[in-house]
């Protein structure tokens, strides 16, 4: 099976390259992807071309919207297999193969994939639930479609002959032009078959600006929604199958006149409809609930704004030696910080530039840098201490070079450190989005514990229920894409950002990792009395973080059969921490119990939690010097 994507975009630059690249890093990579520019004032053509030399083609025009667009894709393109992707979503790595693979069992049908919303929270973009309604028991493909449960078109892919029976994109139909190629698919009762796998992101773009789907509430878009229900109440008379769906046309007549209650006759002409179909006491109901919203005083919609600011297109493997920016954050730690720097210019690898963000010293970071005198170096001064997550973002921001890498002030890099890293990215694929490497632990009475790696490509399941990259950040390398596609650190998480960030990046790209300890880890226990070295030892604020993470990842940990494994982790740390509570790790053991009642190493574990504290404490040293003679996975089992 040959694949075609086709992408249409109209002045898309802020997004459109991290979409061409979602498509290029699969799995299943696409055999051709056509990238039709229609009209765009912006960069969107010089993007694509920009990757001709991974064999996207570039078509330039005016067509007058995006189904036009598609349609001189699709002239490009002879493949049995077509995805339709829009110029501002994202393919999961695996989207294609799963998809592909449902083709493969079902020639003639529609596939389609898990989605989920991608939406910008502050300066993360972080995935929502779907936001459709649930598909209702019983209901049919097309019934369900017309009650407002559907899947945007970067999550399905059409067997040729599929799109061939839906008749094709309709060039005159400007808004849900997707919905009406679908459901008349479904009149040719072209099956939609699901797969097991994969997720693709439909972007919800911030801050108000307006998409091509955000139209629908216009004048003209409500008047185009309108004539595809019409267009296919019509078809479904002519086939006598209009009995069987006058519920859902009633309904979605019903929806359409509350939307179009501001355009009176919009909304006569869907109430008349929704009654032809047995709609009255629906559409009474409904009809005054949309009034009420559109009151006077009532909620506006939101202006229209810029859309962010595009992402340079500088390719670190079309550099012999690139830039590695390096983000130093760092706060009233001056000794720990020359150490810190001194490991960096003491680095192999010599083309690299470093951005120290003091974040509200009140020491002269400055001065300390000054003295130094290497041009490489330079301060970012935070005018308050706003936190880590928001010196790095800060840090990277200002960023020139198309490879970044984090070092914390209290750590030290070893000398070969960003040269065996930058090896390992320019060796590999696009797709794979961060390099980390092993760790040398510093610890109480001089102790060193080395850590080497061992997750590398799809981490993202794993990756739900233990961060893989070990102590911190200062190990790890991203490509500047990577910041395009999932944001920055997240600044309202009180401890654990760079696990979530990770896990971020996780979702679209793939890790890979130097095996050898190029980091040392200051792990050093503080003075007695003495707050916290680290945030990572703030136990309360630690808890409070993985709860925050929990409640955000905890459906797809789930999904992903590794939900009872995190209630394990946060149950092993109330256990084994000196501030912990051994009521809430029984907690978290029953809620993993729940999910997986025959999991022997679970029982082993409550039954560890019910043992009173001075006991546990007593043999917890025995336990814990075992534990590191083992396998993890004889503690935590696996993570189907």
């Amino acid at each position: 099976m040959r694949i075609s994507v086709v992408i249409p975009v109209h002045d898309g630059e802020a997004f459109l390259a991290q979409t061409i690249r979602s498509a290029l890093n699969q799995t299943r990579p696409p055999d051709r992807i056509v990238v039709v520019d229609d009209g765009s004032s912006d960069r969107s053509a010089a993007i694509a071309k920009g990757f001709a030399s991974e064999g996207v083609m570039l078509i330039r025009g005016h067509f007058g919207g995006a189904a036009a667009a598609r349609l001189a894709g699709l002239k490009h393109t002879d493949d049995d297999a077509l995805m339709f992707l829009d110029a501002d979503d994202l393919l999961g790595p695996t989207v294609l193969e799963e998809l592909a693979a449902v083709l493969e069992r079902n020639p003639g049908a529609i596939a389609c994939c898990p989605w989920m919303r991608l939406e910008r929270d502050g300066g993360c973009w972080l995935a929502r639930p779907a936001s459709c309604a649930p598909r209702r028991p019983g209901q049919d493909a097309l019934s369900a479609w017309l009650t407002d449960w559907y899947h945007p078109p970067c999550s399905v892919l059409w067997s040729r002959a599929a799109y061939d029976a839906s008749g094709g994109w309709d060039r005159d139909v400007p808004v849900n032009n997707d919905g009406d190629l679908m459901m008349r698919a479904f009149l040719a009762d072209v099956a939609l078959v699901p797969t097991a796998g994969g997720t693709a992101y439909y972007r919800r773009l911030p801050d108000g600006a307006v998409s091509l789907s955000g139209h629908r509430f216009t004048r003209r878009g409500l008047d185009s929604r309108l004539k595809v229900l019409d267009r296919i109440a019509r078809r479904l008379e002519q086939a006598g199958r209009i009995d069987r769906y006058r519920s859902a046309l009633a309904e979605a007549y019903g929806a359409l006149a509350d939307d179009a209650v501001k355009f009176g006759d919009l909304a006569r002409r869907a109430r008349d409809a929704a009654q032809i179909h047995g709609g009255d006491r629906l559409l009474r109901r409904r009809f005054w609930h949309a009034v009420a919203r559109y009151r006077p005083g009532g909620p506006k919609p939101s202006a229209a704004i810029a859309t962010p600011s595009p992402a340079p297109d500088v390719q670190p493997d079309a550099c012999t030696s690139p830039l590695v920016s390096v983000v130093v954050p760092t706060f009233n730690r001056s000794d720990d910080l020359a150490r810190a720097l001194h490991s960096v210019l003491a680095q192999s690898y010599p083309h690299f530039e470093v951005l120290v963000v003091d974040d509200g010293s009140s020491e002269d970071i400055a001065g300390l840098v000054a003295n130094m005198r290497d041009p490489r170096l330079r301060t970012l001064r935070q005018s308050k201490n706003r936190g880590v997550a928001a010196a790095r973002n800060r840090g990277m921001a200002d960023a020139a070079g198309p490879l970044i890498a984090f070092l914390d002030s209290d750590d030290e890099w070893l000398p070969d450190k960003l040269s065996r890293q930058v090896d390992l990215i320019r060796q590999r694929p696009p797709r794979v989005g961060l390099v980390y490497t092993g760790v040398v632990e510093l610890g109480a009475h001089n102790s060193r514990t080395v850590t080497i790696p061992t997750a590398r490509g799809d981490v993202w399941a794993e990756m739900l229920h233990r961060n893989v990259v070990h102590y911190g950040t200062s190990s790890v390398m991203i490509r500047r894409e990577v910041i395009e596609t999932v944001g920055h650190f997240d600044e309202t998480l009180p401890a654990i950002e760079d696990y979530d960030y990770w896990t971020r990046i996780a979702r679209f790209y793939e890790f890979d990792f130097v095996p050898e300890a190029l980091i040392l880890y200051h792990n050093e226990p503080p003075a007695e009395g003495a707050p916290p070295a680290k945030r990572s030892q703030d136990f309360d604020a630690n808890m409070r973080a993985r709860q925050m993470y929990l409640d955000r990842y905890g459906l797809e940990a789930e999904r992903a059969g590794s939900l009872h494994r995190f209630h394990l982790d946060m149950a092993r740390r109330h256990l084994e921490l000196p501030d912990g509570k051994a009521g809430r790790a029984r907690l978290h053991l029953l809620k993993a119990l729940r999910r997986r009642p025959t999991e022997p190493r679970l029982h082993a574990w409550m039954m560890f939690a019910l043992i009173p504290r001075p006991l546990r404490r007593r043999i917890q040293p025995q336990l814990a010097r075992l534990r590191r003679r083992l396998p993890r996975r004889l503690w935590f089992g696996s993570a189907g």
